[in-house]
């Protein structure tokens, strides 16, 4: 085995930023629209969009916290950041958001879902923000009841504030834009945030990545990087970052738990169990000796759907 040395405990890889080179380039983009709708004074938008799991919200958080660092006054609301809710109307959004700069009248009732936007319209201006950041925003396609309107309520909100808007979801967000043209000219090009896959090449940027994470770690560990493991990895995870952590901080608390030597196959075997899929036969156990070497995309498996052609 190709060991590391081991300590009595490891530090979370969760609790790391990771970066690779598509979340590098996603950030610039991000950052080119800041700076392009601050020199226009025009609100400029972006959307980001890939598979839950792959490190998109992640990286904004981030940025968030960057940008935060870089004010010299220390203002908390240059950047917004806002979940949108699981059944969206431009009154929940309104209240939301509300929320989020922690107005008092965020759920006072008897005010419209006008009266919220206004307010709403009138804060950002008095605050100076910069950046607007909608996660989740396929739930705005998922409950098809009101999209119109909510897509014509961040319009309103980028036409009188100035904000930059970035979207951040699943890939049907992009459907928001496809569904409303005159939003669409607001925004970039859409980015497609995409899992890591082994036969394109990416594959470099997945064997890195797992070099990296191999650094992190600090229990003893069979090599993460030789062909098989990268294999055994990518079926794993499906090249999806979330995945790779999770499994990796299961096997060290187990090493660590159970005062094991290291992690090992076997180790593995039972994180992608705790983890990942607790039903797998060892067959579809990607740490398994028995493992087939097809990825987990069959209905009830793990990853089914998770690809845009399959949905």
């Amino acid at each position: 085995m190709n060991l590391t040395p081991a300590t009595g405990k490891t530090p979370r890889l969760s609790n790391h930023f990771i970066t690779t080179p598509q979340i590098e380039r996603t950030s610039a983009r991000v950052y080119e629209v800041i700076d392009d709708t601050r020199a226009s004074g025009k609100a400029k938008g972006l959307v980001i969009c890939g598979p839950s799991g792959a490190g998109k919200s992640t990286m904004i958080k981030k940025i968030i916290k960057d940008r935060r660092i870089e004010i010299a006054d220390g203002h908390e609301f240059k950047t917004i950041y806002m979940d949108i809710p699981s059944k969206p109307t431009t009154k929940s959004m309104g209240e939301a958001f509300l929320e989020t700069l922690q107005d008092p009248f965020a759920r006072k009732h008897g005010h419209s879902a006008e009266f919220k936007l206004l307010r709403i319209v009138g804060l950002i201006k008095s605050l100076g923000t910069e950046l607007i950041i909608f996660d989740e925003v396929q739930h705005i396609v998922e409950y098809r009841r009101n999209t119109e309107e909510t897509s014509k309520w961040i319009k309103y909100l980028m036409n009188h504030t100035g904000a930059a808007v970035i979207l951040i979801g699943m890939r049907e967000t992009q459907e928001i834009l496809n569904n409303d043209q005159q939003l669409r000219r607001r925004f970039s090009a859409t980015i497609d945030f995409d899992r890591f896959k082994i036969s394109t090449p990416s594959a470099n940027n997945f064997s890195s990545l797992l070099k990296t994470l191999e650094t992190i770690i600090k229990v003893k560990s069979v090599s993460l990087t030789t062909s098989e493991m990268l294999q055994r990895f990518y079926y794993a995870s499906y090249g999806l970052i979330d995945y790779l952590t999770k499994i990796l901080d299961r096997a060290a608390f187990l090493v660590i738990k159970n005062k094991l030597e290291g992690i090992t196959l076997e180790v593995l075997f039972q994180a992608f169990v705790d983890e990942v899929w607790s039903d797998a036969k060892d067959n579809r156990n990607p740490f398994s000796s028995q493992f087939n070497f097809r990825s987990l995309i069959g209905r009830n498996e793990p990853f089914y759907k998770v690809d845009h052609d399959q949905q």
